[in-house]
């Protein structure tokens, strides 16, 4: 059944305004959202390069349920983020779409943008394929799922083996040991940290790192509106990451990200903190298990062993063509032959932790979390009102430009006026 909700938020209605305003992109949405025939069910994503993957899923999905893919990708987010608006009020609606977890999907589900898929999750569970909740929260509004997770990615530090054998450094335990790494590399003139975010969302890894790294309550309360950026947790935190700067340990913060797995098989960046997502890049750049690999970063003093997660909902259009062909791939996305290969193209992890890609480096990674069952904790990206994450993220890019003692204050002055103003907003 369709369902069309009249209830709008701010958000929702400025960011559809936009959407309308871009004549250019008419033609495009109905392109990439008119109905698909036969056992075919559209799915509107982010990731063009990700076709190979869905299809080698959709051949699993084809004996599971009777339906397969057809991936419309749309590479640029603030595109992909109007069309899906745009088309989400008509009949050209995309069947299934990829979005995000937490506030972002709040977001759209609140304003009835996608359907409930909350038997689909249960089914998952009773058949063991997952049992999380701090993940499940995160798919949650007002009580129900609306998407099931399309895969489950940690930040965790990729390193390059090649350097650490070259300054005879071992994959660090605790945070000191950590910054003896960072050290050795420094004085051997290898980049110890490749660090990207002046002009892009990338900026947002390390912050929530060194808050959540710091202290795993504190970030919780403060991404949910119920503690300050001006709170000196934060101020030590962010004079952590400003210490780390002052040692040397990163690189120019306008790095292209594209051009780490280069910088690790010639030994010139040693490390580099991203989500497990982006493990094909660097076996897509020639690496193996003998080049690079990937370890949680050690508490920081006074913190808990905690790590950041990401995820992303395949998601049901409150206007899908298709309801009921895509709530039958929703049922079985989790199934453990469908992961198989699913992993298997992206070398991610799963949100079925009995599913694993065969490169050695996640593999160590779901192992790690399996054992140690650190906390975890949303994605920053994620986990606060999207304006309110969006606008922070371009203040602290100006902030990696310039990561001094004296930028600290002004820095979190601006943070927290923007929370005064978009947490308001979003109570609305």
């Amino acid at each position: 059944m369709r369902h069309t909700s009249t209830r709008w938020s701010r958000r929702g209605f400025m960011g559809l305004a936009a959407a309308t305003s871009g004549l250019a992109l008419s033609g495009c949405a109905g392109t990439l959202t008119k109905p698909a025939p036969g056992d075919v069910v559209t799915f509107i994503n982010t990731n063009a390069t990700w076709g190979p993957g869905f299809d080698a899923a959709s051949k699993v999905l084809k004996e599971k349920c009777g339906y397969v893919l057809q991936s419309r990708g749309v590479s640029n987010t603030a595109n992909f983020q109007q069309i899906v608006r745009m088309s989400s009020r008509t009949d050209t609606s995309s069947d299934l779409i990829k979005w995000w977890n937490g506030y972002r999907l709040t977001d759209v589900a609140r304003d009835g943008m996608l359907a409930d898929v909350t038997g689909a999750w249960d089914l998952a569970e009773k058949n063991g394929w997952i049992d999380d909740p701090e993940l499940k929260k995160s798919f949650t509004w007002d009580g129900k799922q609306y998407g099931m997770p399309l895969y489950k990615t940690y930040y965790v530090m990729f390193y390059s083996k090649k350097a650490f054998a070259k300054v005879g450094a071992e994959v660090p335990t605790t945070w000191q040991e950590f910054l003896d790494v960072c050290e050795k590399l420094k004085k051997a003139k290898i980049t110890p940290i490749a660090s990207g975010g002046a002009s892009s969302w990338e900026s947002c890894i390390w912050f929530g790192q060194v808050l959540n790294g710091s202290d795993h309550q504190f970030y919780l309360d403060l991404v949910e509106g119920r503690a300050s950026y001006l709170d000196q947790k934060s101020v030590d935190a962010m004079k952590l990451w400003v210490e780390l700067y002052q040692r040397g340990y990163f690189s120019a913060p306008d790095i292209d990200s594209t051009t780490v797995p280069g910088l690790f098989n010639t030994a010139k960046a040693g490390m580099q903190l991203y989500g497990t997502w982006n493990t094909g890049s660097f076996t897509a750049a020639g690496l193996t298990d003998k080049d690079f690999g990937e370890f949680i970063l050690p508490a920081m003093p006074g913190g808990e062993d905690s790590v950041i997660v990401e995820s992303s909902p395949l998601s049901i259009s409150s206007e899908a063509h298709k309801p009921d062909a895509a709530m039958k791939i929703d049922e079985v996305w989790l199934d453990p032959d469908v992961q198989t290969a699913w992993v298997g193209f992206l070398q991610d992890l799963s949100a079925n932790p009995n599913v694993v890609p065969k490169v050695k480096a996640p593999r160590d990674i779901a192992a790690a979390v399996a054992e140690r069952k650190p906390s975890q904790a949303i994605r920053y990206w994620e986990a606060s009102p999207p304006p309110l994450v969006e606008g922070n993220v371009l203040d602290l890019s100006a902030f990696m430009t310039n990561p001094t003692p004296g930028n600290i204050q002004p820095t979190l002055e601006k943070l927290q006026k923007r929370a005064d103003i978009e947490w308001k907003a979003w109570n609305l």
